[in-house]
């Protein structure tokens, strides 16, 4: 199994194009960003504007939300990130999704066939940067065999 990691984007960025793992600079992003990049195989960002965005891909900065006015619909940017996703993981081997974003990112889960592990549903963002800081505690900390 290939777990891939999908981070919902933030509204504080850069204001100059930047690669997408750059370009968030929420404190959440940035923590669910670390968490993806020490817990997955690969990792996107789920961008309002851009869909499914390769962490490392150049994007220029951009004001844009789901669920609003300056916001694509909802329902087309779902099955725009489907179609991305089935393309960008055409060559994965039973890929397993975690997604670490908001209720509204994950809207494109209704219109995928993939499994999906969402370990922050139901969290308040206190809640969510505490799960994310054990998690990166975790991964960092020396194994035993060290």
């Amino acid at each position: 199994m290939t777990t891939i990691g999908l981070v919902g984007c933030a509204a504080a960025k850069l204001r100059r194009p930047a690669p997408a793992r750059d370009l968030y600079v929420s404190q959440l992003f940035k923590k669910a960003a670390a968490y993806a990049e020490a817990n997955t195989d690969r990792w996107y960002v789920l961008s309002a504007k851009y869909g499914l965005v390769a962490a490392d891909d150049v994007i220029e900065p951009y004001d844009a939300k789901l669920g609003t006015k300056s916001g694509p619909p909802i329902w087309d940017w779902a099955d725009d990130v489907a179609n991305q996703l089935r393309v960008a993981l055409v060559d994965v081997e039973s890929p397993e999704l975690l997604v670490l974003a908001g209720e509204q990112y994950r809207t494109f889960l209704r219109r995928c066939d993939y499994p999906a592990r969402v370990p922050m549903e139901g969290m308040g963002i206190g809640q969510q940067l505490g799960y994310l800081a054990r998690g990166l505690t975790a991964a960092h900390r020396p194994s035993a065999s060290s």
